[in-house]
C-alpha cells in the first residue's frame, strides 16, 4: 500500500510540475514579425484590405500567480508601441488569451483608397500556435474600430505571428 502512495505521488507530482517546465523551457525574448490581410469596412459596408505587417520585440515571462503554464507576454513594437497579454503553454501548444491594444498604420501600409491613413485603432486580439526549436508561429485574429468616432470596422481573421527566440 505504502508503494503505491508512493508511485501515485510522484506521478502527480510529475503531471504537476510539467506545465510549468514547458513554460520555463520558452520564456525569454523573441524577435517577431506579424502579417496578414487587414479589412476596413465603413458605414455603407464599403471594404477597404491591406496588407500589413509589424515587427519588434517580444518577451514571455512565467506569470506565477496566475497557475500552472500561465504566461505573460510583452510587445515592442519597433516604431510603435508597446502591450501585453497573457496566456498559456501547455507542450508545444500557445494560447493568448482575449486582448486590446492600439495601433497605427502607416503609409507604407495603406493605399491611396484608405482614407484613415494614420488613424489609431483599438484592435482586439486573440490568438493560438505552437512552439519548436525555439520559434513560435501562432495564428491571430483581430478585430477593432477607429478611436476617431469614424465608425471605420477592422477586420483580420488569419493574422501570423512569427517569432525566433534571441
Amino acid at each position: 500500500m505504502k508503494k503505491l502512495w508512493i508511485i501515485g505521488t510522484a506521478v502527480i507530482l510529475t503531471l504537476c510540475t510539467s506545465c510549468n517546465r514547458d513554460v520555463r523551457e520558452h520564456t525569454g525574448d523573441y524577435s517577431y514579425k506579424i502579417s496578414g490581410v487587414v479589412n476596413f469596412v465603413d458605414l455603407s459596408g464599403e471594404t477597404t484590405s491591406i496588407f500589413t505587417t509589424k515587427q519588434g520585440q517580444m518577451n514571455i515571462m512565467e506569470d506565477k500567480q496566475a497557475g500552472r503554464g500561465a504566461i505573460l507576454v510583452t510587445f515592442n513594437e519597433m516604431g510603435g508601441g508597446a502591450y501585453s497579454c497573457t496566456g498559456k503553454i501547455s507542450g508545444d501548444s500557445i494560447v493568448f488569451k482575449p486582448f486590446t491594444f492600439s495601433t497605427r498604420f502607416s503609409s507604407a501600409d495603406t493605399t491611396i483608397e484608405l482614407l484613415q491613413l494614420g488613424k489609431v485603432y483599438t484592435v482586439q486580439s486573440e490568438g493560438r500556435g505552437i512552439i519548436r526549436d525555439g520559434v513560435i508561429l501562432m495564428e491571430e485574429r483581430w478585430s477593432g474600430q477607429s478611436e476617431d468616432g469614424s465608425n471605420i470596422q477592422l477586420q483580420a481573421n488569419a493574422i501570423t505571428l512569427l517569432a525566433e527566440e534571441n
